[in-house]
Order: structure tokens, then sequence, then C-alpha cells
């Protein structure tokens, strides 16, 4: 037991470390920490995880999800000292990026192996809408303070942003192997034959093939309360997403199995400034609908989270995870898993916060 839990210890403080060394590198931008907001990040990206679910099977996973932006002019949106002098700022901003997202699952088995991880790169395109900025720019702090103190559903001091996205994706695991374990390959291209005599048929999860590409669009809401320094210490959001699979874009071996369209609805409300969890603390939820899904999986994934982030520095916390439904690990979809997962979460997204550009280059920057 002890060996068991010291093994896992050395396995998640490594990646914690390659993680934490390899994704400032590679993330959005740089954390949004600075009195004056300088590089802010562009908000509705998920983060990296890394966490264990307390099951004897599995050791750790990790959801290893940096994004690497290429253009967003979101910043623009945050200008305090246009807004108050009445000059143009387009309410519209827009970014493009693209997330060389990778998964993996570490088993409790000889040599810990990470079988199968899960390949999915994908490029997004976002638009963002946001509403209210003069009156909430150009109001004074005592009227922002009134406003954030009473906390009136209607009170100026609100900012919405409306969200909306296409993502082009990829999901693979990179093996060449047969669906099935009770199959060879018959040596024409991609084509299984079934071993006669074999043993009952079971799902190939050492080296089957799973192979999908998708398009993805959506979108969220979030209302941000902001208190008298123009920065939200309260948020709450919605969001909906329609994924679909093409069937030309599906390995053949599971076209009629996968799943091709689904839709998800969630929720998410955060605020700032707890004992324990200063920099953001946060509630979410989701639904997620799978249409065509297998026989035996459940037509609808839950997932609940709570998640905590101590510093103010950085972008490392902590979270809580409740999931219910179809296995999300490539190969292993045809099965259901119920899993409590906790760990380490890394994200860059802070709350709304207008900006001066005086005092951005006053800090030269």
């Amino acid at each position: 037991m002890l060996q068991r839990l010291a093994a896992r210890g050395w396995a998640i403080g490594g990646l914690l470390l390659a993680i934490g060394l390899a994704v400032p590198l590679a993330a959005q931008e740089r954390p949004n920490t600075s009195e004056t907001n300088a590089q802010p990040i562009v908000p509705f990206l998920e983060g990296t995880d890394v966490f264990t679910a307390f099951r004897g099977d599995t050791r750790f996973e990790a959801n290893i999800f940096p994004h690497l932006i290429a253009y967003q002019n979101y910043t623009d949106l945050l200008d305090v000292t246009r807004l108050r002098a009445r000059q143009k700022v387009r309410p519209f901003a827009f970014a493009i990026s693209g997330t060389p997202a990778v998964r993996i699952r570490m088993f409790n088995e000889r040599s810990a192996p990470v079988r199968t991880p899960s390949y999915m790169p994908r490029g997004n395109f976002q638009m963002i809408w946001a509403r209210n900025l003069d009156q909430a720019a150009r109001m004074t702090s005592a009227q922002r303070s009134s406003a954030w103190t009473s906390f009136r559903q209607s009170a100026v001091a609100t900012v919405s942003l409306y969200e909306a996205h296409v993502v082009v994706g990829h999901h693979s695991n990179g093996q060449d192997g047969c669906l099935y374990t009770n199959e060879v390959p018959s040596g024409r291209g991609d084509e299984c034959v079934e071993v006669p005599g074999s043993a009952p048929r079971a799902v190939n999860t050492k080296d089957g093939s799973f192979s999908t590409n998708y398009v993805r669009v959506g979108g969220n809401y979030r209302r941000n309360y902001l208190d008298e320094a123009g920065w939200s210490g309260l948020e709450w959001g919605v969001r909906f997403e329609v994924e679909y699979h093409p069937r030309p874009w599906v390995d053949e071996r599971i076209v009629d199995q996968y799943g091709r369209l689904r839709e998800e609805v969630g929720f998410a409300t955060a605020s700032r400034g707890w004992r324990w969890c200063g920099r953001r603390a946060e509630i979410s939820g989701l639904l997620r609908f799978i249409h065509g899904a297998p026989e035996g999986v459940s037509p609808v994934i839950k997932q609940a989270e709570i998640d905590c982030f101590p510093w103010n520095n950085g972008g490392w916390g902590f979270f809580v995870r409740y999931y219910h439904g179809q296995d999300y690990y490539n190969i292993a979809f045809l099965r259901n898993i119920s899993r409590v997962q906790a760990g380490a979460t890394f994200n860059q997204g802070g709350f709304f916060r207008f900006r001066s550009n005086e005092a951005v280059r006053s800090a030269g920057r």
C-alpha cells in the first residue's frame, strides 16, 4: 500500500513539474496578476488538469490543454482610458488559437503503462461581444462601490460578455490494432477479421485503433459584477455547444457506435476574496447528451466541479470533480465510468478587469 502511494506521488509530482515548466511557455499569455492587467487572457478556454480518481486500476490522469494564441484583440475591450475619453472602442473582439491537446491515463499495472493516449489537436475561432462597457468604465469609484455594495441585479456596474466559437478538431489514439480482441488484421488495408474459436468479443484497449474528427459550434454568456476598482469580484455564466462528427471523418470501425452528434449545456459561477481561495473560487456543472450512444452506454454525461485558486501569482489551483457517463478516453468509449476526481489545475484565465494605458506605460509594458 505504501509503495503504491509513493509511486503515485512521484508520478504526479514529476508530471506537475514538467507541466509547470512547459505551460508558461506555451500557454495563452502571461498570468493576469499585475495591477494594470496588462496581458489579459482570452476567456472561455479550459485549463490543464493533473488528477487521480482514487481507483485501483488507475494511478493518475492528465488533460494537457495549452492554448497557442495566433491573434487576439480582446485587450481593446478593457481599455478604460479610451472609453473615458469617449474614443471609439468597438464592443467586439476576435481570437484565433490552436490547442495541441493530449490526454493521458496511467494504469496501475506492471511498469505503470500509459496506454493509447488521446491526441486531440484542434483550431479555435472565437468572437466576443461586450455590453455596457461605456457606462461601467465612466462610473466613478464611489458609484461602482455603491452598486457593488448594494449588489442590485440592475446595477450599471456590470459588464456582460457574449461569446460564440467554432472549433475544428481531431481525436485519435495513434494505434493500428483491431477494435476487438478476437480480431486480427486481414492484410487488406484496415480490414480486420474474426479468429475462429477465439475468446468472446471484447474491446481491444491495448492497441485498438480509434480516430474521429469533428466540428463544434457553441456560445457562452457571462455576467460580471464590478467593484470600485473596475474589477469583477463575482461572475456567473451559461454555455451551450453542439458537436458533430461527419460520417466520412470517423473511422469506419466505430462510426456506427460512437454517437456522432453531441449537445452540451453548462453553467458556472465564481467569486474572489475567499479565505482559502483568494484568487478564485468556482462551481460549475454540465450535461452532455449523446445521440446514437453505444448500447449499454448512458446517453447523458453528468459532471460537477469545484475549483479553488489560492494564489494570485501563477495559475495553479485545485479541484474536485464528479463525472458519470461515457468514458472519454478514446478506445474506452464503449463503457460507462463513474468517478470522483481530485487534483491540480492550471488556468491563466482571470476575472474581467478594466486596464489603463497610462498605468501600463508607467509600468514599462
